[in-house]
């Protein structure tokens, strides 16, 4: 590896970098070189809230005005939980989708001019659930599949002006964000026997970002528009 890693001298803009998966993956690209702002609506170096087309642009061009460029995107930000489909409301439905899909749509594109310029990457976190169903889970499973199908369209679109655009489908990550996924009393258990791991463990927040980190990287040159499953043989 080269002395300033293999993101030296990049500036990389993380959503939902407060914690879990978006904190350790900020924390990986500055390990490995790269120069980092990290976004959330809490307890991050920049508020972004990704609903918000508006602040979307503004934390693109504060990156911009504080580091001089944009290399890479992350897009880490979104919610979730488990809950009947009988029970879901049109306002957690439309939540759902905001943060996890819309939100990832509206930092692409604001990003978008500054990597077409830098030739740069969007590394994009969608889910197992975004390609096999997911129990009492439709709006999250719905965006998340939304995701995957984003990246691939945006790779296309964009890949002969340099950028490459990836997502990430982990299964279960040990953070608190599993905590917002309580199964339903009464749930039918049965239903979750083929989405666990065949490892035996759940996922590390640092496993999803050492992908994110090479997903971003010169080792990755030629990829794009994949969707790279972490699930421990989940899907297998």
């Amino acid at each position: 590896m080269p002395p300033m890693g293999r993101l030296g001298g990049r500036v990389a803009l993380v959503t939902g970098a407060a914690g879990g998966i978006g904190q350790a993956t900020a924390r990986a690209f500055a390990s490995d070189g790269a120069t980092v702002t990290g976004a959330d609506l809490r307890d991050a170096a920049l508020t972004l809230d990704v609903t918000d087309q508006d602040s979307c642009r503004a934390a693109v061009a504060a990156t911009v005005e504080a580091h001089g460029h944009l290399d890479v995107l992350v897009n880490v930000a979104g919610i979730g939980s488990f809950k009947r489909t009988t029970d879901v409301t049109l306002e957690e439905w439309n939540r759902t989708l905001a943060v996890n899909l819309t939100g990832t749509f509206s930092m692409c594109q604001a990003a978008l001019p500054e990597l077409i310029d830098r030739k740069g990457a969007i590394v994009n976190l969608a889910s197992v659930a975004g390609l096999r169903a997911t129990p009492y889970n439709a709006p999250y499973c719905v965006s998340k599949a939304g995701v995957v199908m984003l990246t691939k369209a945006l790779a296309v679109e964009y890949g002969a002006q340099g950028v490459r655009v990836n997502c990430i489908c982990p299964t279960s990550v040990d953070t608190p964000f599993l905590e917002g996924f309580e199964i339903p009393d009464d749930a039918d258990l049965q239903l979750f026997a083929r989405t666990g791991s065949i490892i035996g463990r759940k996922i590390t927040p640092g496993e999803v970002a050492a992908a994110a980190v090479y997903l971003a990287s010169d080792d990755a040159a030629m990829i794009t528009g994949t969707a790279l499953v972490i699930d421990g043989g989940a899907l297998a």
